[in-house]
């Protein structure tokens, strides 16, 4: 019960960032990746600074010593791609191809059925329409 709790605290912590970002609430587009990076790793229970350095397998790998949850891993894998394509867009090529491999790695290991494809504002406007009606 207090694990089911946890997880949808995390995953409503996720969304509510994603709505603000999709509204463009944000004063400048490195506040609002910081705001999506920070929100990912407290969901991963991960330290974002750690995080979002480390390769992709390793990162994985950190992730299968905890418990991570199916339903938490589709929304973390959607907001780093979601995060990569804000850093391409800011010229942030490095750090957006990292992340693009993060999320891959992810996926693969977790089973997750997320492309890049489902991470635009509009895929995830609509995914985040869709989950709020499920509730």
């Amino acid at each position: 019960m207090f694990e089911n709790d946890y997880i949808m605290r995390m995953i409503l912590q996720l969304v509510r960032v994603l709505r603000r970002s999709l509204t463009k609430e944000y004063p400048s587009t490195e506040t609002e990746i910081t705001d999506i990076e920070g929100k990912v790793a407290e969901a991963l229970d991960l330290d974002p600074r750690l995080m979002f350095k480390l390769e992709p397998e390793s990162l994985v790998q950190l992730l299968q010593l905890g418990n991570l949850d199916p339903v938490l891993a589709v929304y973390a894998v959607r907001s780093i791609y979601y995060e990569s394509d804000l850093l391409e867009d800011s010229g942030d090529l490095e750090k957006a191809e990292l992340r693009r491999q993060q999320a891959d790695a992810i996926a693969r290991a977790y089973g997750v059925e997320v492309t890049l494809a489902d991470a635009t504002p509009e895929a995830m406007e609509d995914f985040l329409d869709e989950q709020e009606t499920e509730e």
